[in-house]
């Protein structure tokens, strides 16, 4: 068993979200190519993510976000760039997406491989009472689930990552 590469997790239910092409080669704007339509698209709010290069992973991620909105107009397959979506803000986010962007490009340019992997987390209800009336309340796992991945690679490779600084 490898800590670092995706077929070690594909048990779990990592499913292969997309492909990332960089047409500018210098990480400016993503593209993602071979899109996996029902993961990309899913309306869904907890997810565990990886980023993979040749089959290792580079990153491990989370969000609370879905992956990818589609354009409400027009034909394109791409999800709206932005940060209302993970992909969408991996497109051509702000300065820690950049950072991403930029040394995958260099793996892009080399020809290697680049991809995002998905787990769709669930989500429980839970009962809360609010103002003394019982709520049910959608509690998700995400930011705790992305930890449990980092502390098994860390454990398993005595390193994060590549493209993880931190634990958080």
């Amino acid at each position: 068993m490898n800590a670092l590469k995706i077929d070690t997790f594909l048990v779990d239910g990592f499913e292969l979200v997309c492909k990332v092409v960089d047409p500018s080669g210098e990480g400016v704007e993503w593209f993602y190519d071979s899109i996996n339509e029902a993961v990309m698209f899913d309306d869904h709010r907890s997810w565990v993510y990886f980023i993979v290069v040749d089959g290792e992973i580079w990153k491990v991620g989370e969000t609370g976000n879905p992956l990818g909105i589609r354009y409400k107009r027009g034909t394109s397959k791409q999800p709206l760039p932005g940060s209302r979506s993970r992909l969408g803000r991996y497109r051509n986010g702000d300065e820690s997406d950049w950072v991403v962007r930029r040394r995958l490009a260099e793996c892009l340019a080399q020809g290697s491989t680049v991809e995002f992997y998905a787990k769709k987390c669930p989500i429980a209800a839970v009962e809360i009472t609010i103002a003394g009336s019982v709520e049910n309340v959608g509690s998700a796992i995400h930011k705790d689930l992305e930890m449990e991945y980092l502390d098994f690679i860390f454990e398993n490779t005595g390193s994060l990552p590549r493209l993880n600084k931190a634990r958080k």
